[in-house]
């Protein structure tokens, strides 16, 4: 299936977690803040998000620095 992460596509097996999501997309998912379509979802509930056809992740990470 496809979904969208930080503005591109990706295929996924269906029935992926928003973690795996993050693996497949080769993003380190230490220090990052995801949302899936507008939601922010906590690091504690990204293995059990299950990501659906057509979800759209953001991944946000912050940077230091002024």
């Amino acid at each position: 299936m496809e979904v969208t992460v930080n503005d591109k596509k990706i295929n996924i097996p269906d029935h992926t977690s928003l973690q795996g999501a993050l693996n497949l997309a080769g993003i380190n998912p230490e220090g990052v803040a995801t949302a899936l379509n507008g939601e922010v979802v906590p690091m504690t509930q990204r293995d059990s998000t299950i990501l659906k056809e057509g979800d759209s992740v953001l991944v946000i990470q912050p940077f230091y620095g002024g």
